[in-house]
């Protein structure tokens, strides 16, 4: 049974301390004049499994670590559905993902300020990930020397990532030493966002040095069921924790961090949403917006592995195998235990008359298998043969999805990976870009058989069958709470939620594109973007 708990005050509630909101909790409790309040659903991120590089494989579909969000059957891709991961715990989605730091492209961000987002161009972000690095490779003015995430390049990266990068040299893509500048159409190995081959989450880069603030108080294992609304104004919040029911107001704003699935869901508990919508549900409506929830978006990805002549991470998994990794990361911080997920990348042009690049090249010195009823990539099966596998994810699908609730008011996800036909022709022109990789000097040569597909597809045809029948997500979901000037927006850029005043959002929902890359150094960006556009609205107003 719930009870009751008097109110608590702070001038800043921030819910959510994921890679955005833990930014904001250390920027904004910089002033000390201003009381911070951060309130996270998880827990701590201390665990080994947390800090471990390798870890991620083990919280993924953890319900201690993880919300494990599911999605409706999809019937464009056969009626399969997925779990779509979401971080609850400080750090949020930086403290269980692959720790591939990427920014994306130049193009990506103007995009942004051309569809409405002003002050959100390439030039006017760039500085925000600058601001948040500090980068322990080369010298570069286009890196972070003095910021709280440490960002480095693999510090052990396997010997076929190099055949990877010849191979996609000799299809046409040239090998890049630095790919976050912003101009990245070519091939590279991943940077991670690691410190001495550690994680780096932004709870180790945000908030652990803030912890001895006196104005900034974190709340763990705390669920927000609501924000309450006074005269067209959000005032306060009611959070759940440890049984009991709280209350606690806001002097100043309320900045919503809990990520494009749970910070629709918390806007339509609270009423802010789509009326109809809301009213069906037995909500009463505070703000009628129809887009709250509207233009999910997320990279559908699909993959094409081989069997190889050389040792893989599968063929490496025995007992003494796992065993020499460990006593390497714990030695020296380095092997299979250090890497990101994906251990190098590209960004390519399927078609040369397009403007930008339209896949993204995901290469892993490993493979494995989903079984078609599953509903999580971690129930996949690891072989022990030796293989190989190079996935593409299209860049800025045209699909799109929504956030709905289900019957206990918590994130119900609808939507079609493939359900625009233009996603599915690029990811075919994907499959045979790969399939052009494999068949390089480089790989040529390595490669003893076909793994998946069995045999090499021979029409579009056969490729859209195999395409459907093997994409999944990417765990990059943006967009459900945009950001623009248009009708369709949520959100205004400065980020203020459209007829709520003191209520702001800032994580990747607000972001009117999906990036053509990995999203979290972009979530990491939003934070300090919002801090700093908080801050100085903070100083005009006094």
């Amino acid at each position: 049974m719930v009870g009751t708990k008097t109110a608590m005050k702070a001038d800043y509630i921030i819910v959510g301390g994921g890679s955005a909101g833990a930014v904001l909790a250390n920027r904004l409790s910089e002033d000390p004049g201003k009381r911070v309040l951060l309130i996270e659903a998880g827990g701590t991120a201390r665990s080994l499994l947390v800090q471990m590089p390798i870890g991620f494989a083990k919280l993924v579909a953890n319900k201690k670590f993880d919300w494990c969000y599911y999605q409706e059957p999809d019937p464009s891709i056969n009626g399969r559905r997925f779990l779509w991961p979401a971080g609850k715990l400080l750090g949020g989605g930086s403290s269980i993902n692959g720790q591939v730091y990427i920014r994306g492209t130049k193009r990506d961000f103007d995009y942004w300020a051309e569809s409405g987002a002003t002050g959100w161009g390439f030039e006017d972000v760039m500085p925000y990930f600058l601001r948040s690095e500090t980068w322990s490779g080369p010298l570069s003015r286009a890196r972070g020397a003095n910021g709280p995430l440490s960002v480095s390049p693999m510090r052990d990266f396997h010997p076929l990532c190099q055949n990877f990068l010849e191979g996609c040299n000799e299809a046409g893509l040239p090998m890049l030493t630095d790919y976050n500048g912003g101009e990245m159409e070519g091939a590279f190995l991943t940077q991670a966002s690691q410190r001495n081959g550690w994680r780096c989450s932004t709870e180790k880069a945000y908030l652990r040095p803030t912890r001895t603030r006196p104005n900034l108080e974190i709340i763990t294992n705390a669920e927000v069921e609501t924000i309450h609304t006074e005269g067209g104004q959000a005032v306060g919040v009611t959070l759940i924790r440890d049984g009991l029911r709280m209350r606690a107001d806001a002097a100043a704003e309320i900045i919503v961090c809990a990520g494009a699935m749970g910070t629709p869901a918390l806007l339509m508990r609270s009423g802010i949403g789509p009326g109809d919508y809301l009213q069906s549900k037995g909500i009463r409506v505070v703000h009628d917006n129809q887009h709250v929830g509207r233009h999910l978006q997320e990279h559908p990805c699909v993959g094409q592995n081989k069997r190889v002549r050389v040792p893989t991470l599968n063929s490496q998994v025995g007992p003494h195998h796992m065993a020499g990794h460990m006593m390497r990361f714990l030695m020296r911080r380095k092997g299979p235990f250090s890497a990101p997920a994906v251990q190098a990348m590209g960004l390519a042009r399927t078609r040369d008359e397009l403007s930008e690049p339209d896949v993204q090249l995901h290469f892993l010195p490993l493979t494995y298998d989903i079984e078609p009823d599953t509903v999580s990539s971690v129930s996949a099966a690891i072989p022990k043969e030796p293989a190989i596998m190079i996935m593409a994810t299209v860049c800025h699908p045209e699909s799109r999805g929504r956030i709905l609730l289900d019957a206990h008011k918590r994130p119900h996800i609808a939507h079609q990976l493939l359900g625009d036909q233009r996603d599915v022709d690029t990811l075919v022109d994907g499959m045979k870009l790969i399939d052009k990789i494999f068949n390089t000097a480089a790989l040529r040569s390595l490669v003893v058989g076909n793994r998946q597909p069995p045999s090499v597809p021979t029409t579009d045809e056969a490729w859209e069958d195999f395409v459907r029948r093997k994409t999944a997500p990417a765990y990059h979901p943006v967009g459900t709470c945009r950001m623009g000037t248009g009708a369709d927006a949520v959100v205004d850029p400065q980020l203020r939620v459209k007829g709520v005043a003191r209520l702001r959002i800032a994580d990747a929902s607000v972001m009117p594109r999906l990036p053509s890359t990995n999203t979290n150094a972009v979530a990491i960006m939003i934070g300090e973007k919002a801090a700093d556009t908080i801050r100085k609205g903070s100083r005009r107003s006094r």
